[in-house]
């Protein structure tokens, strides 16, 4: 049985379901959409989560990636489906892989001071890991530039303030942009520091949703479409980046975390904190939903989540970001 409530006008689901039923010869029964590029897909006895990757290459270094995960005792993650030791799932000239299905157990946030930890000590263990195989992957992966991405989603998000000031008062767009050309500034004075190492392969993106408990509340890393070689203090700045809304800016709580603490003391790891990324992320995002007519773009709460983050927390990130300036 399909369920026909999830196909879509061109039958793409009923195609993948037979496709995949061939390629692995298990009976797929039927599937639903999660969202764009990714599916739950069911057997008479299992769950696999189907997943479209950009190209061979790319899903050929996850692959690649987690059996080295594998291999050096970090388990902490999803597998790939065993016929990707054979094949890869294509068709349209698209790309798609099976990978392991994880039941979750409790929701995972970044509110709570236990969660926050769990999830740094999940992520000095997955450095320590690829820091071991990073020289297999170096022909494979590009090396991480931090400066660059943010200029570059700079530049993006100046360019659309014709249309963000249907959204923010010019003040607050003026702002966000001072602060990031300042952060980049000092950044290039300081260049030898954000581009030291690359002495592992980084996550890239560990926002929560890339955390996920199992129903036996074991903390699993997931996704790793970003992964690239870098320093590991990458993805402690995206971290304490993601994590500084949930403590109300606070510095003070901050440095609680031990893993970060030594970080913060180094001033060029507070310069990086000044840059808005996530202002600049959300609504550079928000406009290519916008403008692709996509779905997701149009929903109301998408808008009042961008609001509230700049401009209920503007007073909040101003007071940090001058109590940083100052002790630069």
């Amino acid at each position: 049985m399909i369920l026909s409530n999830y196909s879509t006008g061109d039958g793409l689901e009923n195609r993948l379901l037979l496709s995949l039923s061939t390629i692995t010869g298990e009976k797929f029964r039927y599937i639903k959409t999660i969202k764009d590029g990714i599916w739950l897909c069911y057997t008479d006895s299992s769950k696999w989560i189907l997943k479209e990757f950009f190209s061979e290459e790319k899903l050929f270094n996850q692959i690649h990636f987690v059996e080295q995960l594998f291999k050096h005792d970090f388990y902490f993650t999803y597998q790939f489906h065993p016929i990707h030791q054979e094949k890869i799932i294509k068709f349209d000239q698209r790309v798609f892989a099976l990978v392991e299905y994880l039941k979750k157990g409790s929701t995972f946030t970044y509110q709570t001071f236990s969660e926050r930890t769990s999830a740094l000590k999940l992520l000095k263990q997955f450095h320590e890991t690829t820091s071991q195989f990073r020289d297999i992957f170096k022909p494979n992966l590009t090396v991480f530039d931090q400066q660059m991405k943010w200029e570059q989603r700079l530049k993006e998000f100046i360019a659309n303030i014709p249309l963000l000031i249907n959204f923010i008062p010019t003040y607050y767009l003026n702002k966000y942009v001072d602060w990031a050309k300042w952060a980049l500034s000092q950044m290039e004075r300081n260049k030898s520091f954000y581009n030291e190492g690359p002495n592992c392969i980084i996550h890239g993106d560990v926002a929560h949703h890339n955390f996920l408990l199992n129903r036996y509340q074991q903390l699993y890393i997931i996704d790793f479409d970003l992964i690239q070689l870098a320093n590991p203090m990458i993805d402690y700045l995206q971290f304490a980046n993601r994590v500084l809304p949930n403590i109300s800016w606070s510095l003070t709580r901050l440095r609680r975390h031990q893993l970060l603490s030594p970080y913060l003391e180094m001033k060029e790891f507070l310069i990086a904190l000044i840059f808005p990324t996530d202002i600049l992320r959300e609504w550079n995002r928000y406009v290519r939903l916008t403008l692709t007519k996509k779905e997701e773009g149009s929903k109301p709460q998408l808008l009042t989540y961008l609001k509230e983050i700049t401009l209920n927390h503007f007073n909040m990130r101003r007071i940090f970001t001058e109590e940083l300036a100052k002790s630069i």
